[in-house]
């Protein structure tokens, strides 16, 4: 089992400088790789993704890659042409009799005062080292959730252990009590009707048909059912997640269906603490890659 959370961190020294990877992942229904990364790295953007996609599934991914050396340069300013133009735009204000002062904006708006020092393309060399580190710090990040996933596993199989013995506990209490409305539905009924002659087979036919509808059976066996299945789901390798929260929708569905038909308050607190555990099992669900 694997959690979604997780970071990792890898370093590298080039003649480029000190470059450093940083992985975080977060929860998300799919796979969302975010880059961060200089411009100097998008050639090889598509691969870096690849990197991510063989450890990884599910979650949203960021990944922020920072090197001195592979910054922008700052930018050299042509101040003899910046010149020409003031003196330009000073001689157009005089010839229309303009009052507008000229400010430093006017000359910020104008790209071609502005020139960038050509940065030589990346060698493969460091290409490699930039390469062999992001898979290090992928690698750290899967084994981070690794590390996560088992104790959201520790944490699932003591909750379902505990979902098992309600559930028994449910069993006993319905084993008892289908007899007990039984006896105590006809019991009020005879003494409703204690002066009015009833035809017997008939009214065991209706309590028969009541206590039919307060039946929990059938919930009974199907909770069991997704319970077994959400354990051995438990167990599979790859992403379980889905699978998980689903069959977790599933148990607390037939819980709430079992409250509604149950007439006895004392499966009805059982079913509260059933509730209340599968609620929390999903909130670890979410986590689950």
């Amino acid at each position: 089992m694997t959690s979604m959370t997780g970071f990792g961190m890898s370093e590298v020294e080039t003649s480029l400088g000190k470059i450093i990877i940083e992985t975080r992942s977060e929860n998300y229904r799919f796979l969302d790789i975010n880059l961060q990364i200089p411009e100097a790295l998008l050639p090889i953007e598509q691969h870096l993704n690849e990197i991510v996609k063989k450890y990884i599934f599910r979650g949203k991914i960021r990944i922020i890659i920072v090197s001195e050396g592979l910054k922008k340069r700052v930018p050299s300013i042509n101040f003899e042409l910046a010149k020409q133009t003031y003196g330009i735009l000073e001689k157009i204000k005089k010839e229309l009799s303009m009052e507008d002062q000229t400010s430093l904006e006017h000359f910020l708006m104008i790209k071609e005062f502005f020139s960038y020092e050509a940065k030589p393309a990346i060698s493969k060399k460091h290409l490699s080292k930039i390469v062999s580190a992001l898979n290090d710090a992928v690698l750290k990040l899967y084994e981070s959730r690794i590390s996560e996933g088992k104790k959201i596993e520790k944490d699932l199989k003591h909750r379902t252990l505990f979902v098992e013995k309600t559930l028994n506990k449910i069993k006993s209490r319905r084993k008892s009590y289908s007899k007990v409305f039984s006896d105590n539905l006809k019991s009020r009924i005879e003494k409703l009707f204690e002066d009015i002659r009833l035809d017997e087979n008939r009214l065991h036919q209706e309590i028969a048909l009541l206590v039919e509808k307060t039946d929990i059976t059938e919930e009974i066996v199907r909770l069991g059912a997704h319970i077994t299945k959400f354990k051995e789901t438990m167990k599979k390798n790859g992403s379980i997640g889905r699978e998980c929260d689903f069959l977790l929708q599933e148990m607390n569905r037939e819980a709430g269906t079992i409250s509604a038909k149950s007439k006895d308050a004392s499966i009805s607190h059982f079913i509260i603490d059933l509730r209340l555990e599968i609620e929390k099992m999903r909130e670890q669900a979410q986590n689950i890659e």
